[in-house]
């Protein structure tokens, strides 16, 4: 036998298994299909780990006892040893999985923290979730996924992703793209991002290997995003595409692999909408209500009908093929309507209207409001008319209250030093005019 048959390769991977390194066997029966390395392996298990944590939410949504699971753990420890061979291969790593994902990661927990600040975007919140827990539990970078976060601005992109990774306790750093240049060039070079974030996880590379690198206002290093003079914004794409396939920066406190580091890019990317538009011919098409699965799968397959936007839409609109082809998910933010945007003051928990609402309270003064529905209805349309999002809405709610807030601090203390307590009164003109509002002073000591 020649030594090139003796060469044993993953199944997955395709790379050599090393005489040193573990060699599992994939079996049907009495046959043997074909052997995985070490990394794939563990992927594997992490696989069907998550599809069975998947399973037990949907039991979990049926008031299922919680007492079974340990038992139902066990069951499927079996069956995969049994399904794909190796004897005990799941036994051990299954039962310490198990604690991770349930003691130490709690994705629903996760997803309704942050939907208490994010409002409206559930679907997008959902989908970066799963996307960086699976990043965090892989071992081999194949299987691991950037994402692309398209939408209008101050609509929750980048607050999404600092919330989530807050939670999960992993070190992020927040990159304007705008700043990087291509080499030689007078302005930072995109290895600086790699830098900022092993600062932020102290100068441990292990921590900073699993952390987030945020590339705020992608689209303006596009060609038709940005016109630099004499800076090629192409030769900062490709710069990032080295990072972002995975290379090996050398570092201060030693060389660092990126091949494991969650990319996300960020952008309001007004050029894609405008690919998507002209791909789907100007017309509004979206899957109708009927549940129709069979007409849905076949709008999905229709490339030149998928509402969605897809990799040739970003292309189209001025990024590397190269690039684009190193993301694996496309998420898009929607722009804030009517009812998001009530929701946002009255519901989130970075409302700025019950912020102004408690610091105003904790400084004596009661807000009452005539019509608090016509209130925020109105604040609502002024904000979706500025097309902020979120922003938007803070601009309104501060210009609000500012004249109130003024007029308390320069008159809460009188001349005799008694503190009082007011009764402000506001309505939906305050809206429109800060100076439309109605402070009555009662003498009280506080």
């Amino acid at each position: 036998m020649s030594n090139i048959d003796k060469v044993l390769r993953c199944i997955l991977c395709k790379k050599e298994i090393q005489s040193k390194e573990k060699i599992f066997d994939i079996t049907f029966g009495n046959e043997k299909r074909g052997f995985l390395c070490e990394n794939c392996n563990k992927d594997l298990q992490y696989h069907y780990l998550e599809k069975f944590e998947e399973m037990l939410d949907v039991l979990d949504e049926m008031k299922f006892s919680p007492e079974y699971y340990d038992d139902l753990y066990d069951d499927m420890d079996e069956y995969y040893s049994k399904s794909l061979g190796s004897g005990n291969l799941y036994k051990n790593n299954i039962t310490s999985n198990k604690k991770i994902v349930q003691k130490k990661i709690n994705p629903v927990e996760i997803y309704n923290n942050v939907k208490k600040y994010i409002i409206g975007q559930d679907d997008a919140i959902k989908e970066i979730i799963t996307t960086i827990i699976r990043n965090n539990t892989t071992t081999n970078p194949q299987f691991k996924s950037n994402i692309f976060l398209i939408g209008e601005s101050g609509n929750g992109k980048t607050e999404s992703v600092k919330q989530i990774a807050n939670q999960l306790d992993l070190p992020y750093t927040i990159e304007d793209a705008s700043k990087y240049t291509q080499e030689g060039y007078v302005g930072a070079s995109v290895e600086q991002a790699i830098i900022n974030l092993i600062n932020v996880a102290g100068a441990d590379l292990k921590k900073a290997s699993r952390g987030i690198i945020i590339f705020d206002e992608i689209d303006k290093k596009t060609d038709s995003g940005d016109r630099e003079s004499g800076v090629s914004t192409t030769s900062v794409q490709e710069s990032l595409l080295k990072l972002v396939e995975g290379s090996n920066v050398l570092t201060t406190v030693g060389s660092f692999d990126t091949s494991l580091v969650t990319f996300i890019f960020i952008g309001a990317c007004e050029n894609v909408y405008l690919a998507r538009d002209k791909r789907l011919g100007n017309k509004n098409i979206g899957f109708r209500e009927n549940n129709d699965n069979k007409k849905q799968v076949e709008l999905l397959l229709d490339k030149g009908k998928n509402p969605n936007f897809l990799p040739d839409d970003l292309i189209n609109a001025g990024f590397k093929t190269e690039l684009i082809g190193r993301i694996d998910k496309i998420i898009e933010f929607k722009s804030m309507n009517e009812e998001m945007a009530t929701r946002i003051l009255l519901e989130s928990n970075n409302s700025i209207f019950k912020f102004y609402i408690k610091e105003l309270s904790n400084l004596g003064i009661n807000v009452k409001m005539e019509k608090e529905s016509d209130i925020i209805k109105h604040i609502a349309k002024r904000a979706v008319k500025l097309k902020m999002g979120a922003r938007g809405l803070r601009q309104i709610v501060v210009d609000m209250f500012s004249n109130i807030y003024s007029d308390v601090i320069l008159n809460k203390t009188s001349k005799n030093g008694k503190y009082y307590k007011y009764d402000c009164i506001i309505t939906k003109d305050t809206v429109y005019n800060n100076n439309s509002f109605k402070l009555c002073k009662k003498e009280a000591k506080i």
